[in-house]
C-alpha cells in the first residue's frame, strides 16, 4: 500500500508543469484558444486578449511542460497542441469553474 502511494506520488511530481498548466487562467485561454487549430502568436494576441509578452512567456511554460508544440514557418512560429485532449480538458474546467460560481 505504501509503495503505491509512493508510485503515485512520484507520478503528480513528474507531471507538475502540467498540472500547474491548468491552475492558471492565462495558460487555460491559449490552450482554448489553440483548440480550435494551430495558431501564430500575432493570432493568439487577437483571439485570446492578452499581450505579446504574456503569450510569449506562457507558450514556453507550455511547451516546457510538453502541452504545445511550435513549428517555425517562415519568420514566425506556428504553435498548436501536441494533443486535442489538452484542449478538451482546458474548456471543461472552465466550464466546471463557470457552473460552481453559479451556485
Amino acid at each position: 500500500m505504501i509503495d503505491k502511494i509512493l508510485v503515485n506520488a512520484n507520478i503528480f511530481s513528474m507531471k507538475q508543469a502540467i498540472i500547474s498548466s491548468f491552475a492558471n487562467t492565462t495558460r487555460l485561454k491559449l490552450l482554448i484558444c489553440l483548440k480550435s487549430g494551430s495558431k501564430n502568436v500575432t493570432e493568439l494576441i487577437a483571439n485570446c486578449g492578452l499581450s505579446q509578452s504574456a503569450v510569449s512567456q506562457h507558450l514556453e511554460k507550455l511547451r516546457a511542460a510538453g502541452l504545445v508544440t511550435g513549428v517555425r514557418d517562415g519568420r514566425e512560429i506556428v504553435y498548436r497542441l501536441r494533443s486535442q485532449k489538452s484542449g478538451e480538458l482546458a474548456k471543461s474546467l472552465l466550464n466546471f469553474a463557470k457552473e460552481v460560481d453559479k451556485k
